[in-house]
């Protein structure tokens, strides 16, 4: 650390030498004298430094500060060589010019091929530092500013700039573009952008990524951030963050999986550091579907609820997806329509085929479906699970309610009885909730327990688009009655290496899907996962080999992945044992209950994962470090919330259910649906570097002292700048989580046995 001190010392006596009134001909001067390629002296910081990933840091206290108004990022992979380019957008409110420089944290072995900035300038230089070259930049201006927001950068390599310009009034316009060739492993090329992980960094992003590659494509996927593909095909993927929505914090991740047969798949791993097993992500990819390829015909049985409290609006609405659903199907392709009330009506005693003969009648029947009586939602759930299909089609049920039955069996318990006892045909029942007054957990039990997921409908939110949706989703079944199996390297099977996968049922995937498996593996021993399947009318098989012996403590997306749906399986639990109030009173002196509640604070408080039953963790009144209490609280809530089963309350409870069960990327800032169906995220609880911090007032609290009585005394202080504060980055740079003292504000954290109270820098 001398050398830092060093440097430190240099830059102080280097920035007090300078006046606030320094001009742009006295930095371009030190840049003819420092061109491209030459070692920057580190006392050559001008008045602001820019850094796209976090914020501006001004350097002078008399210079204007900047902020960072727009970065637009287009990524292009070309067989495995990436080119990023990244349009950063600068504003300057100040009433004088001020000057400012660029560092860009890069991936290790990046190139860079273009840098430019508007305005008259000496030529524009960059250059990417080495890795410790750049460590002593990021120490030097942590140092010199007394802000330690660079530190979660401190393991990347550093692109640094030549000054440039920034008017007052107008701001300025930075383009920088850089390559490196991707890591490979197994016909999967990974691609990483550094970006903050604090959730405070406020800069709107749009990002867009392009592949193109000479071999096909089988998924374009990010574990971390909301990318949805919006065109491509078997060689050329587009993607892009949905407009309009804030962009989610950390690194961009994306992987590229090259296509390696009809499913390729690949692990992803992420080890324990205490040596006890770790974590692994399966991906499983389709690619481009052959147009020649023979799927199988579907078979569509339409349920409409047509009970009085549809009337108007939303049954038009419904009857709208119907005819949409109609003639969505090809002709060869089977159709049911079933409506229901009090009574249960049906088009036909089983499904008809879609044929110009049968067409017309099927429109009559649609368009003269009429609205009044009650809703007997068993007996009409029964004639859709009862009728043979129609041979060689997959047979799908879209079922569509608005309210709670009221007409024969009426009991949640038996009603989710018929999916595990008379779906014999092993239909696909998609679930359609409209409106607050339906049971969701009910829904969503006969969508999942049928390889099918429910959707809810708001108030005026569109039926028809719901349906619509989801029905273009299951446009062409690929692969069906997926089950994936471990075996040992020699084929025998292997009942202990993992556990705790989700999703527990698999589901079917249609055109454009992907597999996202998770799970906990036990040893580092080698595995073979065999997948198994039907692959359009054919019974199949694809095998993945591993040795878990290679994995490392990385991939922080793996095990943050697995939280959310384990914790979702644990939430869900307590919402469908409430389906039976008697059961659900015993529940408080259960000790399996016990366990659930432990095992979900547990994980909330480590991998900052919340749910409606933990969300009281990111409360500023809670109070961390009284496990007794915190066990207590969300023992009340996990039972408050599983007797709520319908209204505002209870659809979003589900939603957010669903949320962590499906979630296929990080959710870094643990958004939830509120009751009004917006969707808010939490900002006091922090995932920084596989580690969860939580807010209390200007402190942030390490989530390893949550639940650890009288921990929370801090057994000794670290002030910010001083050696030991040097000491403590040192050591958990190491670890690779430097960036948990990123966090602005005092930092309480457990580290090495100690907890330590790190004071916020004087500024």
């Amino acid at each position: 650390m001398q050398r830092t001190k060093q440097v430190f010392w240099a830059l102080t006596l280097s920035l007090g030498a300078l006046s606030s009134g320094a001009t742009h001909a006295q930095h371009a001067h030190h840049q003819r004298a420092f061109p491209s390629g030459a070692a920057h002296p580190h006392h050559a910081w001008c008045a602001n430094v820019v850094v796209p990933q976090s914020r501006t840091f001004r350097t002078l206290e008399a210079a204007p500060e900047l902020t960072i108004t727009s970065v637009k990022a287009d990524i292009l992979i070309v067989d495995g060589l990436a080119t990023t380019t990244l349009d950063i957008a600068l504003a300057n409110g100040g009433a004088q010019d001020t000057e400012a420089e660029l560092l860009l944290p890069v991936p290790e072995g990046a190139v860079v091929c273009h840098f430019d900035f508007e305005g008259a300038a000496t030529k524009p230089t960059a250059r990417v530092l080495p890795r410790e070259e750049a460590r002593e930049s990021y120490d030097a201006i942590v140092a010199r500013l007394k802000d330690p927001a660079l530190l979660e950068f401190a393991g990347s390599s550093l692109l640094r700039s030549s000054v440039f310009p920034v008017p007052s009034g107008r701001g300025q316009r930075v383009r920088v573009r850089y390559e490196h060739l991707l890591p490979s492993e197994g016909g999967r090329w990974d691609y990483e952008l550094p970006r903050s992980e604090s959730l405070a960094t406020g800069a709107p992003w749009e990002v867009t990524l392009e592949v193109r590659s000479a071999r096909p494509i089988a998924d374009v996927y990010s574990p971390t951030h909301d990318l949805p593909r919006v065109e491509g095909d078997a060689r050329r993927v587009k993607l892009t963050a949905r407009p309009g929505q804030p962009m989610q914090p950390g690194a961009l991740r994306v992987s590229v999986l090259l296509a390696d047969g009809p499913l390729t798949t690949t692990l992803f791993t992420s080890a324990d550091p205490s040596g006890q097993g770790g974590w692994f992500l399966l991906l499983a990819g389709l690619g481009e579907v052959p147009a020649d390829l023979e799927l199988p015909p579907r078979e569509v049985t339409l349920v409409l609820d047509r009970s009085g409290s549809m009337a108007g609006e939303k049954f038009d609405q419904a009857k709208a997806a119907a005819r949409q659903v109609l003639e969505g199907l090809a002709f060869g392709e089977a159709i049911q329509i079933i409506d229901y009330s009090n009574s249960v009506e049906r088009f036909a005693p089983t499904a008809v085929i879609k044929s110009r003969d049968t067409l017309p009648a099927l429109r009559a029947y649609i368009d003269g479906l009429t609205v009044g009586g009650g809703t007997n939602l068993d007996a009409a759930l029964g004639a859709a699970l009862e009728a043979p299909p129609t041979p060689g089609r997959l047979p799908v049920v879209l079922f569509l309610t608005d309210g709670l039955p009221t007409q024969g069996e009426t009991r949640e318990v038996a009603i989710r009885g018929r999916i595990e006892r008379e779906n014999v045909h092993k239909r696909r029942v998609f679930t359609f909730g409209v409106g607050n007054d339906v049971n969701a957990p009910l829904l969503d039990a006969l969508a999942v327990g049928s390889r099918a997921r429910a959707s809810y409908v708001r108030p005026n939110e569109d039926v028809e688009r719901a349906v619509a949706d989801v029905f273009e989703d299951l446009s062409g079944p690929v692969v069906t009655d997926l089950e994936v199996n471990v075996e040992n390297p020699d084929g025998s099977a292997n009942t202990r290496l993992v556990r705790d996968l989700y999703p527990q049922v698999l589901p079917d995937l249609f055109r454009g899907d992907r597999l996202v498996l998770v799970g906990r593996y036990l040893g580092a021993a080698p595995a073979r996962f065999l997948v198994s399947g039907r692959r359009a009318t054919t019974a199949t098989h694809w095998t993945l080999d591993y040795d878990f012996a290679r994995a490392l403590p990385r991939n922080g997306f793996v095990k943050r992945l697995w939280a959310m749906r384990r914790i979702a399986a644990l939430e869900d639990t307590l919402r469908r044992t409430g389906a039976d109030p008697s059961a659900l009173a015993s529940l408080r002196n259960d000790p399996k209950y016990a366990e659930i509640v432990t095992e979900m604070l547990e994980l909330a408080t480590h991998f900052g994962v919340l749910t409606d039953s933990t969300a009281f963790l990111a409360l500023e009144g809670t109070q961390l470090g009284e496990r007794e209490t915190l066990v207590a609280q969300t023992t009340q809530r996990g039972l408050d919330n599983a007797s709520c089963r319908t209204g505002l309350d209870g659809v979003a409870m589900q939603q957010n259910v669903a949320i962590n069960r499906d979630q296929a990327w990080a959710n870094y800032d643990n958004a939830l649906f509120a009751a009004n169906g917006v969707r808010v995220a939490n900002p006091t609880v922090q995932t920084v570097q596989g580690r969860t911090f939580f807010r209390r007032g200007e402190r942030w609290i390490d989530g390893a002292l949550a639940l650890s009585e009288g921990e929370l005394a801090p057994q000794r202080s670290v002030v910010f700048g001083t050696p030991e504060h040097s000491a403590l980055v040192a050591e958990l740079h190491e670890q690779g989580c430097a960036g948990t003292l990123a966090l602005q504000g005092e930092i309480l954290l457990r580290h090495r046995g100690e907890t330590v109270l790190v004071t916020a820098p004087e500024k």
